[in-house]
């Protein structure tokens, strides 16, 4: 996209004002600045999440990016004068609080008990629940995280860490965490999101070992190809160097696979350099073979080539040779000739 002429005269500021900040980063700092600051600070851009094929309508919560609600540390011991009646207070009001209020009271009763060194496991994962009311699964998670560190077989924790998964798509980490919660306190209202759950882990699994599948043929076969192409090259550097002096495609001077019979006349033909221009022809090559298949010259073939306009020409030259008659060819009649 070319730049605006409106913003054409500008470029040559621009440019001096960057390289002035690129050497001394602290000008960003200047409030005249601010607006460059910020620029830097969010670029580039992020790029939108693509969408999967499991989540094709959106149908799933995404992670947010917003800070943690913090999780406080609990103190070693509590004071002699410690309140321990704020903690139940703010829980109870809570509990029937709308879900924005319910988050700060829940916040204002782990204080609480972690200044009377009592931070439970419980509170923090009925401050999960509120946070997935308020589709903030990841600090959810990170409270359910929390609260089981605490109590690793707290229950509420376990349940409400998987519920929030599954509204999340991960279906196999969800799983794991409803069938543990089942397992330690049976919920039969949780019975029916726990089969679905199941059903969508077990086929998310499926997908996920198809694609490994895929992936390790892929590089199985790329690793076969490596080492097919290392092999050639070692055979290309390893085989002796082609002969000179004999008709192209033969070795050592001689034709390849020519009989004993023929040796002779093929000795002759390779001071010949028309005889020799056309056998670098690969469909005369072929001819020759097919002629001389069985150990012997064979005669039907040769007069069906003395047809040919590429190979017939040579099988002249080659009788010619002979003094102008096959008779002295192997397996011929004295009378062919040209």
């Amino acid at each position: 996209m070319p730049l605006p002429a409106s913003l054409a005269g500008h470029a040559a500021g621009a440019k001096e004002l960057l390289a002035a900040v690129t050497k001394d980063p602290s000008l960003l700092e200047d409030p005249s600045l601010a607006f460059l600051k910020e620029f830097c600070a969010n670029y580039p851009p992020e790029a939108p999440e693509a969408e999967t094929d499991d989540d094709a309508g959106g149908e799933f919560m995404k992670r947010e990016k917003t800070p943690f609600p913090a999780v406080p540390a609990n103190a070693a011991e509590a004071p002699d004068d410690a309140d321990w009646s704020i903690a139940s207070t703010k829980k109870s009001a809570a509990s029937a609080a709308a879900p924005a209020e319910a988050l700060d009271l829940y916040t204002e009763a782990l204080q609480a008990e972690a200044a009377t060194a009592c931070l439970s496991a419980t509170t923090l994962a009925k401050r999960a629940e509120v946070l997935l009311k308020l589709e903030r699964p990841a600090a959810a998670i990170n409270d359910c995280d929390a609260a089981l560190k605490l109590n690793p077989d707290s229950c509420r924790a376990l349940k409400t860490r998987g519920k929030v998964r599954a509204a999340l798509g991960e279906f196999v980490e969800a799983n794991l965490d409803l069938s543990k919660a089942q397992s330690i306190d049976f919920d039969p209202d949780l019975a029916s999101l726990c089969a679905e759950v199941k059903a969508k882990a077990a086929e998310t699994s499926a997908k996920q070992r198809e694609k490994e599948r895929a992936a390790d043929l892929e590089k199985k076969k790329k690793a076969a190809a490596e080492r097919h192409r290392r092999a050639q090259e070692a055979q290309a550097r390893s085989a002796p160097p082609p002969p000179s002096g004999g008709m192209p495609g033969m070795g050592g001077g001689m034709p390849a696979g020519v009989p004993p019979g023929m040796a002779g006349m093929a000795q002759g033909m390779m001071n010949d350099p028309d005889v020799m221009a056309a056998m670098s022809n690969p469909k005369v090559m072929a001819a020759f073979q097919e002629m001389m298949a069985g150990g012997a010259p064979n005669p039907a073939k040769m007069m069906q080539y003395m047809q040919d306009p590429d190979v017939g020409p040579v099988l002249q030259k080659m009788m010619g040779k002979f003094g102008g008659g096959m008779g002295g060819m192997p397996g011929m009649p004295g009378g062919m000739g040209g």
